[in-house]
């Protein structure tokens, strides 16, 4: 497993030139949000979905994160320079928590979900699953779980993108 913030590790690692801010949302359930927004000379992402590459960072383009802590996942919007929504995409976790510093973080499992405009979802990453439980980097149990919340994302509100474009609406309107 992996620690991770809710930044991102793309962010924090690749010298990327952004702005965020992090907020405890008050809602029903205890949860964090963080917009990052990525400024000019920022390093690009590009990612190819089935043979089409669609960039997901670089200048203007804005990642919004969503982090409740009952649940075992982060998920986190894209959208491009123009405002327009991208997709989403769903990193499992073994659990979310606040560290030492007080940063909302996850527990990184390894695999992930997507699940672009269009409502197509795709399961990504299990080969780093299936490896991390190789080499003992997670126990069958942290490998079935990750299946087990893929699962039940896919079979949930959580995959509907009328549901999450929603989401996505209520939460940006947190940093207008």
């Amino acid at each position: 497993m992996r620690k991770k913030d809710i930044l991102g590790n793309f962010v924090k690692n690749q010298d990327t030139i952004y702005t965020s801010s992090i907020k405890k949302l008050a809602r029903e359930i205890e949860s964090y949000s963080a917009l990052i927004s990525f400024l000019p000379g920022c390093r690009e992402l590009w990612v190819d979905h089935g043979g089409t590459k669609i960039q997901y960072a670089g200048s203007g383009y804005k990642w919004l994160m969503y982090l409740p802590m009952n649940e075992y996942w982060c998920l986190s919007t894209y959208y491009d320079h123009c405002n327009k929504l991208l997709g989403w995409y769903f990193d499992i976790s073994r659990s979310n928590f606040i560290d030492e510093n007080g940063m909302p973080c996850t527990d990184d499992i390894f695999l992930d979900l997507a699940i672009s405009v269009d409502g197509y979802i795709a399961t990504l990453d299990a080969d780093e699953l299936q490896e991390a439980l190789d080499k003992g980097e997670i126990t069958f149990d942290d490998y079935n779980h990750a299946y087990t919340i893929c699962g039940q994302i896919r079979n949930s509100k959580w995959s509907d993108v009328k549901y999450l474009m929603g989401l996505s609406d209520r939460l940006i309107q947190d940093y207008s």
